[in-house]
């Protein structure tokens, strides 16, 4: 079974031969490898491109591990390129795994870190022969530094796991049934070929544990596993809360009787958000127009990969709905903020006080805004004043929309805020700005 992933080809076929590398980023097993190496791939070759002019190199495997080596890396390419006639497309899989190797065409005493030859210089050195892509798993190394390091020819994409849309065109069925699966197995591409739930447990579970965190720990040397292991236990405890390194290292010492500093957990989270397990989402003054320090959001890439470190024990569905939609919303491009206003409200015995409410989502594209409040349902109307309170308080004309998670009919409330169902709004292919 193939799995269309529609949004990412497009992307990559509109920035063929542009005369950038196209990196490719995003969760390991998120789907990467198989967006380059075959459905990528098979639309070059639908496209006129000679299969023997598409070079692909998976350097996460022992067979090429030479190829870590940047100087070897670019012999091999060189080779292959010289015995092709015509266009290459190169693409090089999980490019974290190649190393920085000392110039040795310098004095050996010359040799220092400023001069070292990194992979870096291999791509460049490909561009005006052929287009090229790669792929990494680790953000530091790439997301961070792409502009720099490639000196301004670099193109980033960035690969979520599968949209409940992606998932739902795939797994079929009712979709109640596969939005509960969803939210409770999430969506790497693999889940949908475990069709037992004891299968799909192991498979995320040992997913999390081998793929993620043990190569989080091997690459940054993080001596208490212990520790970081409770870090990552609070972060997917706290999806949709707020939370900050410093509160964290508070809780240790309130509930595990343990003594972690605020700046180690602090580059805990770096090592966990390097590795696009998680996302921060900062809090943003709606009216003042600036962000606010101290505590923000962490939600998971994935919620099969969050439940999983749980042991699928804590199944909060306002906190997973939230967590659907602000990675559907990054998926389909959009930067995500936590919204903050302040408004005059009226207390019982009639005074006026002056309070802070939370617009759920606060999101961009260009020019676009709007508004979204996530909601388990307006059944209640104290409920529904709740979850209304802060989009009615925000003044400018942006579009406000509530999602709830039942099965209603699109419609606009008499203050003329969207109110839709969470799965219809997930699977729609537009985005209600209008």
């Amino acid at each position: 079974m193939e799995i269309k992933r529609d949004l990412y080809l497009n992307k990559l076929i509109e920035r063929r031969d542009n005369g950038l590398v196209k990196v490719i980023t995003g969760l390991r097993r998120s789907g990467k490898t198989y967006l380059l190496k075959n459905i990528y791939r098979n639309r070059l070759i639908a496209d006129g491109v000679p299969e023997e002019n598409i070079i692909y190199l998976a350097l996460d495997q022992n067979t090429n591990a030479a190829y870590r080596n940047p100087l070897l890396l670019d012999e091999y390419l060189q080779k292959r390129i010289q015995s092709i006639r015509g266009r290459c497309y190169i693409i090089i899989d999980e490019i974290q795994y190649s190393q920085t190797v000392p110039n040795p065409y310098l004095p050996e005493e010359s040799r220092n870190a400023k001069n070292e030859i990194t992979f870096y210089d291999t791509v460049l050195g490909l561009m005006d022969q052929c287009d090229v892509y790669i792929t990494g798993s680790n953000s530091e190394m790439l997301s961070s530094d792409i502009l720099t390091n490639f000196r301004g020819r670099g193109d980033e994409v960035r690969v979520y796991p599968l949209s409940f849309r992606e998932y739902y065109t795939s797994s079929g069925g009712s979709i109640s049934a596969a939005f509960r699966n969803y939210l409770y197995y999430g969506g790497m591409p693999m889940i949908l070929s475990q069709h037992s739930t004891e299968a799909k447990a192991n498979y995320l579970q040992t997913l999390f544990r081998k793929t993620y965190e043990d190569d989080i720990i091997s690459r940054y040397n993080i001596r208490n596993r212990d520790d970081f292991g409770r870090v990552m236990d609070m972060l997917a405890s706290s999806i949709g809360s707020l939370v900050n390194p410093t509160n964290i290292a508070q809780k240790f010492g309130q509930n595990q009787k343990l003594s972690v500093s605020r700046n180690t957990v602090a580059e805990y989270i770096r090592c966990i958000e390097n590795a696009f397990l998680i996302e921060q989402a900062k809090r943003f003054d709606i009216r003042g127009k600036e962000y606010i320090t101290g505590q923000q959001k962490y939600y998971f890439t994935d919620l099969g990969l969050r439940n999983a470190r749980l042991n699928f024990r804590q199944f909060d569905l306002p906190h997973l709905l939230e967590n659907a939609v602000y990675n559907d919303l990054r998926i389909r491009g959009y930067s995500v903020d936590i919204g903050r206003v302040q408004a005059n409200i009226k207390g019982e015995n009639g005074t006026v006080q002056r309070v802070w409410l939370e617009s759920d989502f606060v999101l961009n594209n260009a020019d676009q805004r709007a508004y979204i409040q996530v909601a388990e349902g307006l059944d209640d109307p104290g409920k529904k004043e709740q979850e209304m309170r802060s989009l009615l308080h925000i003044r400018d004309g942006f579009p406000k929309i509530v999602l709830v998670n039942q099965d209603i009919p699109a419609h606009r409330s008499e203050d003329g805020i969207l109110i839709m169902s969470i799965t219809d709004f997930l699977l729609s292919e537009q985005f209600y700005f209008a």
